[in-house]
């Protein structure tokens, strides 16, 4: 018993010692989910007074503006890659929300400016929202793994949508 005790101690130390923060799995995003010749890169919020999760595409050219869908992460059930793009070079993560369809709001930003609700707001049901993800098959995967651990930070048990 006093072995298993201390055994559950350390595997605790351990994952507490080695697992990244909120911060650095949105900063590995935002640094490993860029377009090519940086035409978007995706940038992510958490905004801790109203709950909500904010997913930014922002446009480099020809206009600098920032895309916004706002969702509340309790909402996403499972994360998967789209099975349209495991065979092509354009790869995109779908995060799949309960209940077959959820609330979410879509607007514009400037893309220097903070986050702001000024433009546009459109609100609809979606079931899923996709996020692009570049480069090779491996490399999307890791994408949808830190998109995974970036809701369990966020307390969220979201599943992995590849494996069932």
């Amino acid at each position: 018993m006093k072995n298993y005790l201390l055994t559950v101690m350390f595997l605790a130390l351990s994952l507490t010692i080695y697992s990244q923060t909120l911060e650095e799995t949105t900063n590995w995003i935002e640094e490993n989910a860029t377009a090519p010749n940086s035409m978007f890169t995706n940038t992510i919020f958490y905004d801790i007074q109203s709950h909500k999760l904010l997913l930014c595409k922002n446009y480099a050219a020809p206009f600098k503006f920032r895309k916004i869908t706002e969702i509340d992460p309790a909402q996403v059930s499972s994360i998967s890659l789209d099975e349209n793009s495991k065979n092509s070079g354009l790869r995109s993560i779908v995060l799949n929300l309960k209940d077959g369809a959820s609330n979410t709001r879509t607007y514009l930003a400037n893309y220097n400016s903070t986050v702001s609700k000024s433009n546009k707001i459109e609100e609809k049901q979606m079931a899923s929202i996709p996020i692009l993800a570049e480069g090779n098959l491996d490399h999307a995967k890791k994408i949808k793994l830190a998109y995974i651990n970036l809701f369990q930070q966020l307390g969220i048990n979201v599943k992995d949508g590849d494996t069932f």
